[in-house]
């Protein structure tokens, strides 16, 4: 039996393959993705140690196989760990301190606008004045042990954490709220189911980002006053002009925030797992 096709019946659409450098360049090919961040590392490991001696003065720049071999001495250094356990402990506290008072600070004020508006600019200005203006003053006041330290990245992640939760809390969509009240939801509920898990975003994201700052801040301290800590070793190492063993420091931090900023993405992508995943709108933009 011959069937006829309905002609008002649109036919399904053929599957299109994408072009093979779509494929390559798509920024969801996560192996992709890593190939090319090894080729760029490569690449500019190898112009580096090309360079040394012929375009870079290795006096100023030094050269990635010196930097390897000195960060590998300092590996089997014990006092090495020591620095680090003492400079990790000062960066996890102030981390700590900075981004529970700047959340908790951030979710009051979003609920009393009153207060917000009357201690914003203070706020505004404490956040304008230089960390490093007010380091010496802080080892005046707090010590030259660990507090000082401490103090100076709590203030660093405070303001970052504070601004990004205050406005993570005022973006929540009213008619999420209206809703619940709708369905019977009390204020606490509202605040608790509503309004937290909608700023979450904001408030990982600044986590994110304040993260390096509670480095910087320890790594300014022990700049300023210390006998030990990772940043007493690259202050030394920076005051006896030995730029080998500086980039080596330099570059273990960098390592370092590398891997806690992965371990901080794990992290939001298990809390916010609820959130739909969608395509970035600027990809499909084409000029």
């Amino acid at each position: 039996m011959q069937t006829i096709k309905n002609p008002a019946m649109p036919s399904s659409p053929k599957k299109t393959s994408k072009p093979l450098a779509s494929r390559i360049f798509d920024g969801e090919n996560m192996r992709s993705v890593q190939l090319g961040r090894i080729l760029l590392t490569l690449f500019f490991i190898g112009t580096w140690q090309l360079g040394a001696g012929r375009i870079f003065e290795t006096f100023y720049f030094s050269k990635p196989s010196a930097i390897i071999a000195h960060l590998w001495k300092e590996l089997f250094d014990t006092g090495f760990y020591y620095d680090l356990w003492i400079t990790s402990v000062e960066m996890f506290l102030g981390y700590a301190f900075g981004a529970i008072a700047g959340i908790v600070l951030g979710v009051a004020l979003s609920r009393w606008e009153y207060v917000s508006r009357v201690v914003d600019p203070f706020l505004l200005a404490l956040n304008s004045i230089p960390r490093i203006a007010v380091a010496p003053l802080l080892i005046v006041w707090f010590g030259i042990d660990m507090s000082s330290k401490v103090f100076l990245a709590a203030t660093l992640v405070f303001f970052i954490m504070f601004f990004n939760t205050l406005s993570g809390v005022r973006s929540v969509n009213r008619a999420y709220c209206d809703i619940a009240r709708i369905q019977g939801a009390s204020e606490r509920q509202i605040f608790t189911k509503v309004m937290l898990p909608s700023a979450s975003s904001w408030i990982i994201t600044g986590l994110k980002m304040s993260l390096p700052f509670a480095l910087v801040g320890v790594i300014i301290g022990e700049f300023m006053v210390s006998s030990h800590g990772l940043g007493y070793r690259l202050n030394y190492y920076s005051t006896s002009y030995n730029t080998t063993g500086a980039l080596a420091i330099i570059i273990f931090m960098m390592i370092l925030m590398m891997a806690l900023t992965t371990v901080v993405d794990k992290i939001e992508a298990r809390l916010l797992r609820w959130r739909p995943s969608h395509l970035n709108a600027a990809e499909n933009f084409k000029v």
